[in-house]
């Protein structure tokens, strides 16, 4: 019985200890964000909000942002009609992960387009 009885305690001491491992990359409740979007695209600021949000607590905590979430953040932005920041989240996205260089070169310059199109209507 006093064995028996060991067994358990040390059973439930290291069962204490045990804890769920954390996941590789913060993702928020981007999913519900990106689920609500998609039934009413009119609600794009509480995505933006959302994103935002997530992007802001991940950065804190120094946690890794999942992948494309700058990019889908950028690009929300951008069609905002925020291109300067939609670059700023480009260019993070390219930084993290390398293999989006090519697609966010071309989402700068698409960025980019509008304020070359108005500085030369301007002259």
């Amino acid at each position: 019985m006093k064995r028996f009885l060991c067994i358990s305690v040390a059973m439930l001491a290291l069962s204490a200890c045990a804890t769920a491992p954390q996941p590789k990359y913060d993702w928020g409740n981007y999913e519900q964000s990106m689920y609500g979007y998609y039934k009413s695209p009119a609600n794009a600021s509480e995505l933006i909000a959302s994103i935002a949000t997530t992007i802001k607590n991940a950065e804190a905590n120094k946690r890794s942002v999942g992948p494309g979430m700058y990019a889908e953040y950028g690009y929300l932005l951008l069609q905002q009609g925020n291109s300067q920041d939609a670059i700023v989240n480009f260019e993070k996205e390219k930084a993290r992960w390398p293999e989006s260089t090519q697609l966010m070169d071309r989402m700068s310059k698409l960025a980019l387009a509008p304020v070359a199109t108005k500085a030369e209507n301007k002259q």
